[in-house]
């Protein structure tokens, strides 16, 4: 009896050691392992060296500009003009395509729809789809296209513009193709990616719609992103 006594003893003084010891010892992981182990996503674009020099949790970095996606205006499906990116505390998700496209637009838009109803209660979150074929694509075309997906509810705009103002915006702004088919009667050649924007207007990944992994990736990455946001704007 007195070794059993002796047993539950021990048993006891462990379990309340550690009970006392693991809070400690997971403050610790989180708060002085945590920021070292933490992992941003890339940065996309060219990237240009200042000259100077910033101090990181004691080390010397060198400071680095890198390529912004520039605020423009669209009119959005509602014929309301959209200044985007103009808000330096909103996460973006951008694509390309047009309403008479008979390849990989539809499916894209329904990638984009799974992604925008997985975050649809987040605020921090917009969406947006702007049309290469901006002749054909008037505010009342995009607004009945976009009627399948309820975009009111998810912040999520369909765009168009003059064709000029799209087209620099693709290439210059997001680094993507968008262009007219000459081929084809009403073809145009344009992004199969959704892009990741950061509040910085820095973009942050390219996910290719026709693959469903990748879509799980930007799902994934959005996360993160929302974590990097959040610590970045928090006070120390």
């Amino acid at each position: 009896m007195e070794t059993i006594r002796q047993t539950n003893g021990l048993k006891k003084i462990i379990i309340l050691a550690v009970i006392l010891i693991l809070p400690g010892f997971l403050y610790y992981l989180l708060e002085k392992k945590g920021e070292n182990r933490y992992k941003s996503l890339p940065i996309y674009g060219e990237k240009v060296l200042t000259g100077t020099f910033s101090n990181r949790m004691g080390k010397k970095v060198p400071d680095t500009l890198f390529h912004e996606v520039a605020p423009f205006s669209l009119t959005d499906q509602q014929g309301r003009q959209m200044d985007v990116l103009a808000n330096d505390t909103s996460v973006s998700v951008v694509n390309f395509f047009y309403t008479r496209c008979e390849t990989f637009c539809e499916h894209m838009n329904n990638e984009m729809n799974r992604v925008a109803e997985r975050f649809v209660a987040n605020k921090m979150i917009n969406f947006y789809t702007i049309t290469v074929d901006t002749a054909y694509d008037s505010p009342a075309v995009l607004n009945e296209y976009a009627k399948t997906y309820h975009p009111e509810s998810k912040k999520w705009y369909f765009l168009t513009a003059g064709k000029d103002d799209v087209y620099d915006v693709a290439r210059n702004g997001f680094l993507v193709d968008a262009l007219q088919d000459t081929t084809k009667a009403a073809g145009f050649i344009h992004s199969s990616s959704l892009i990741l924007v950061d509040s910085k207007r820095h973009i942050r990944g390219y996910y290719d719609v026709n693959h469903k992994k990748e879509v799980d990736r930007l799902i994934d990455e959005l996360k993160l992103l929302l974590v990097e946001e959040i610590r970045e704007k928090s006070p120390l």
